[in-house]
């Protein structure tokens, strides 16, 4: 069996290979099957023939050696375009004639595993035509992507760009990243956290999708729970435990903050207060460690109101250790005059914000469902950025997203055996 056996090109049929080992590479010479041409810009059939030029595309490597197809590229007289027109190669790129479609394929396969940069380099090619073919495929596969059917998602907001534009605010630096809970996978992403951004969602699926959806995890931002009531008023909003915490802690932060700005204390007991101390303050008790144990106890006792905080904070925790809305209604209710009773600005505020939304806590109990995976996503997200060393082009950023978390690869379309046509 010869390397010629494992060429298979559509309309030609190898004639000839030439091995340049000391070079590097081998030269793959096919000739065409059929004498008909086609128009490479319309599809018509040319007429006669009008000269050729000569191609060399880079074809899959055959060991660690280099492999390009060779042949003429024919011209004729296209009868629609009026000129003299190449004829249409099937198996030629169409984003470059120096490549064929397997290898294009390769390439756009590394890229859904490696940064463009390091794809470049590991092939030999361009950065910017691995970046052109990587960003075209993408935009055909969007053109053909369907929003799976969901029923349980998960709504967060990711950090896109630092750079803003005339009139815009903080909030359109940002991506809203829609994640189905079931399959783990991003379904969608749009620019910005505005309301906007996730009606944009909404719209896209339709309103019989949107009637489907049972439950919509989030965390506590007002835009995302007006359009989810707008668009989905059957689906049951929970503001996720992971969330709730998050917001708890940052505003138990700021109460120790305060505390220790307002008070006149030594070097020695500010120094206590700090560093690693915040992570102690806001640990559960029954996780902390025997020296962690120890430092709290140590500042507790010349400062009484830390533990306050701990018992707000060991109160807070109980909220989602009961097994029922309405027991972990009246814990939340004491904790709430606990905290008014201490007089922290920031334990107020998240206390007031959280009060008249109590049903989106309670849903916890009917659906316990949490964000906490669009948050592993995020992180997912986070490193696609380093790994790029940031993006410029805010479109390719959302495709890129979709690819290594979502849909768009070739993973998901050998499954579902349209990787011919949608690639």
């Amino acid at each position: 069996m010869s390397l010629a056996d494992f060429v298979q090109l559509e309309g030609y049929k190898v004639a000839e290979t030439y091995k340049h080992l000391d070079a590097g590479y081998i030269l793959i010479a096919v000739e065409p099957t059929r004498r008909e041409m086609a128009c490479k810009r319309c599809g018509t059939c040319l007429q006669g023939q009008h000269g050729q030029h000569r191609i060399r595309a880079k074809f899959l490597p055959v060991f660690s050696y280099e492999a390009f197809i060779v042949f003429w590229r024919r011209k004729g007289f296209c009868p629609s375009c009026k000129k003299i027109r190449s004829e249409e190669i099937g198996f030629l790129s169409q984003e470059s004639p120096h490549l064929t479609k397997a290898y294009e394929t390769t390439i756009e396969e590394l890229t859904e595993i490696a940064a463009v940069s390091r794809v470049a380099d590991f092939t030999g090619e361009d950065k910017s035509t691995v970046w052109r073919l990587d960003y075209k495929r993408l935009l055909r596969l969007r053109s053909n992507y369907k929003v799976p059917s969901v029923t349980h998602i998960s709504v967060d907001e990711v950090y896109a760009r630092k750079k803003h534009q005339e009139g815009e605010t903080r909030n359109d630096r940002f991506f809203t990243i829609v994640t189905c809970m079931k399959t783990k996978k991003v379904v969608w992403v749009s620019d910005s956290r505005r309301k906007e951004g996730l009606d944009a969602f909404y719209k896209l699926i339709g309103p019989k999708a949107c009637a489907n959806i049972k439950v919509v995890a989030q965390d506590q931002h007002q835009d995302y729970l007006n359009s989810t009531k707008e668009h989905c008023p059957n689906a049951a909003v929970v503001y996720d435990k992971f969330h709730v915490l998050k917001s708890f802690n940052e505003a138990l932060n700021e109460a120790r903050k305060l505390y220790v700005k307002m008070f006149d204390l030594k070097k020695s007991e500010k120094k206590k207060m700090t560093g690693k101390f915040k992570f102690i303050l806001s640990k559960r008790a029954d996780r902390r460690t025997e020296d962690e144990k120890r430092k709290l106890e140590d500042v507790a006792a010349d400062n009484k109101i830390f533990l306050d905080l701990e018992l707000i904070k060991e109160s807070v925790f109980e909220i989602f250790r009961h097994e029922n809305a309405e027991d972990a209604k009246k814990q939340f209710e004491t904790t709430g005059e606990w905290i008014m009773k201490a007089g922290f600005p920031s334990l107020r505020n998240w206390f007031r914000h959280l009060e008249p939304n109590w049903d989106m806590i309670a849903g916890y109990y009917g659906s316990p469902v949490t964000s906490a995976l669009s948050e592993g996503i995020n992180n997912v997200i986070k490193t696609i950025k380093r790994r790029a060393y940031g993006y410029r082009n805010m479109d390719y950023f959302k495709l890129k997203i979709m690819q290594v978390c979502g849909l768009l690869n070739s993973n998901y379309l050998k499954a579902r055996g349209n990787h011919e046509s949608m690639a």
